[in-house]
């Protein structure tokens, strides 16, 4: 008897097994060698490439300044002349013209956004979503217990068998019939069964010696496909499915992480660009107004009343100037504080944000096989396509296991008692005098297969596509790092460019305030030159600003291609909770 058992459990244990087929491994080493050379056609063509140092390269005009010369245009315009200058904010929406103003540092924003920011609390979310989802379908290999109880009463009329008695009589059957066990779904594919019953019967008129009487069993079953559907490589499919589909969140989470951290820091230095335009306009209108001063000073004189309506023409267009880039600078601080979502900056109220921080001009070396190199490694997009393929690659093995034909074996082994009474039933079951064995096996294939077969051919061309589009993001990524590479070369040497036209159009004005301090007549001609002059050196002032800031924001872009935005900025992704 206990060899008999032996057989069945390891008979069970046998059909439990899951297997890898060779289709699996065959895709695997497929895929491995199409994705190594998809990644070697881009960083071949750049093995040879030299890094790049970029570095400032004095214009013509600074190369031909003195120290004090070159200190004295400083104080004229650029970006230190306004240090310590009050902003004109004017009104606010609530009507105080007393604004609150808070400090904030580019650390401490991105910090706070990485955070706060909803739209990444919009995308921590999902990673939780999908581990419920996770657990829903490992859920289904988990142990079932059941009971079942049922009660039949038969009364059957049947011709009499004793003459004399009547034509007819009766058959009355009463059962009541109670099972219960444990049900077990196997990875393999199969389901196993441990169960015991007892039946009560009753049986009026009986052939037996008594009317009641007990049957009890022990019953161990085991129900297991051996082609179609079977091995742990496709019975857990589906699991592997859902964790992928929980990493493809993760990385969704991280690229919406870098993206938020990437324009946290873009509307940053915006907000450094439009402090200092208003700060440039606010002393244009400071000159200008000083020269409409003179010219109504020397009415008397040699001035005529038309120069003067021409200089407050200058000074009303100042003034648009000032209302233009006041609005700016709160558009730009509302944009901020949404994205950095802190308690105590809320978006409702008109507190300004003010930046601590200020451009830094590090020069730097970029080697564009770095950079590519660091971006197929790195950025989430090639994480979430590698997910994909490795999802085509799973449903291309579940589907040609389904071009398999069916064939299940059901086996059941179960034992047999039966007594006058409960205790008397099991006595016997315990004493295995009464086994049942039963084997079926069941076959099954569709003339022609051809809907399994089409399935499979869908498979193989999505594992294909998968692959493409593999290919695909990565020749984006490369561009995309080419491009963000390039605009921050060229970001550098804007720098240097823009400062020289400032410096040029600084030392223009120095000029024409030493032909006015020598006495020279404010001709007309002479009054739109240099009102003229002034707004050109406040446009090239801006343009400096504006190339100062927009290199800080094309070094922070190439970061994010190369998808380590969140390293530089000291932003542990692992300590961002993917948590509710």
């Amino acid at each position: 008897m206990i060899r008999k058992r032996t057989q069945f459990v390891l008979l069970a244990a046998w059909f439990s097994a899951g297997c890898a087929g060779p289709l699996h491994r065959s895709l695997e080493e497929q895929l491995r060698e199409q994705l190594t050379t998809a990644s070697r056609t881009y960083t071949d063509s750049v093995a040879d490439a030299e890094p790049i140092q970029i570095m400032h390269v004095p214009s013509e005009v600074e190369a031909e300044l003195t120290p004090e010369h070159r200190a004295e245009l400083e104080q004229i315009g650029g970006p230190h002349a306004h240090a310590g200058k009050e902003l004109q904010l004017g009104r606010d929406l609530m009507g105080a013209t007393d604004v609150r103003q808070v400090a904030i540092s580019l650390r401490h924003a991105l910090h706070e956004a990485a955070r706060n920011n909803l739209d990444v609390n919009v995308a921590r979310m999902q990673p939780a979503i999908r581990e419920a989802t996770i657990t829903q379908a490992e859920a289904v290999f988990d142990l079932i217990y059941f009971a079942n109880f049922d009660v039949n009463q038969l009364d059957t009329p049947l011709p009499r068998t004793t003459p004399g008695l009547g034509a007819f009589g009766s058959s009355r059957d009463e059962s009541g019939i109670f099972s219960t066990g444990l049900r077990k779904p196997l990875a393999s594919g199969g389901q196993l069964t441990l169960s015991t019953g007892i039946d009560r019967n009753f049986r009026d008129p009986s052939f037996f010696a008594v009317n009641t009487y007990y049957t009890t069993n022990i019953t161990m079953s085991l129900a297991q496909p051996l082609l179609r559907g079977f091995g742990e490589d496709i019975n857990l499919a589906q699991i592997e499915l859902t964790r992928n589909a929980r990493a493809s969140d993760v990385q969704e989470l991280r690229r919406q992480l870098a993206q938020v951290i990437q324009d946290t820091e873009t509307a940053y230095w915006n907000l450094v660009l439009a402090r200092q335009q208003l700060l440039i306009r606010q002393k244009l209108l400071e000159r200008t107004l000083l020269d409409r001063d003179r010219l109504v000073a020397r009415k008397r004189h040699d001035v005529t009343p038309v120069e003067i309506t021409v200089a407050n023409s200058f000074v009303e267009q100042r003034r648009a100037d000032i209302i233009r880039a006041r609005n700016l600078l709160r558009s730009s601080s509302d944009s901020l504080k949404r994205l950095v979502n802190s308690s105590d900056l809320n978006v409702a109220d008109e507190t300004i944000l003010v930046p601590v921080d200020v451009p830094v001009e590090v020069a730097a070396s970029h080697s564009i096989l770095d950079a590519v190199t660091t971006a197929l490694r790195k950025r989430p997009e090639i994480q979430q396509v590698l997910l994909n393929i490795q999802d085509a690659s799973v449903r291309q093995r579940v589907a040609d296991n389904a071009r398999l034909p069916q064939l299940d074996i059901a086996a059941t082994m179960r034992i047999n008692g039966v007594g006058g009474d409960p205790s008397d039933s099991y006595d016997l079951v315990t004493d295995a005098d009464f086994i049942d064995y039963l084997v079926g096996l069941q076959f099954e294939v569709p003339v022609g297969n051809r809907q399994a077969e089409a399935l499979y051919r869908q498979r193989e061309l999505e594992r294909r596509t998968a692959v493409i589009a593999y290919q695909n993001v990565a020749q984006q990524i490369v561009v995309d790092v080419k491009t963000s590479m390039r605009n921050t070369i060229d970001a550098f040497e804007l720098i240097d460019a823009n400062r020289g036209a400032r410096l040029a159009s600084a030392d223009n004005m120095r000029a024409l305030k030493a032909r006015m301090d020598a006495g020279e007549a404010m001709t007309a001609e002479f009054l739109d030159l240099r009102m003229r002059r002034m707004e050109t050196l406040a446009d090239d002032e801006e343009r400096e600003m504006q190339a100062l800031t927009g290199y800080q924001i094309a070094v922070s872009r190439l970061y994010q291609a190369m998808g380590t935005l969140l390293v530089r900025n000291s932003i542990d992704f692992s300590s961002v909770s993917v948590e509710p």
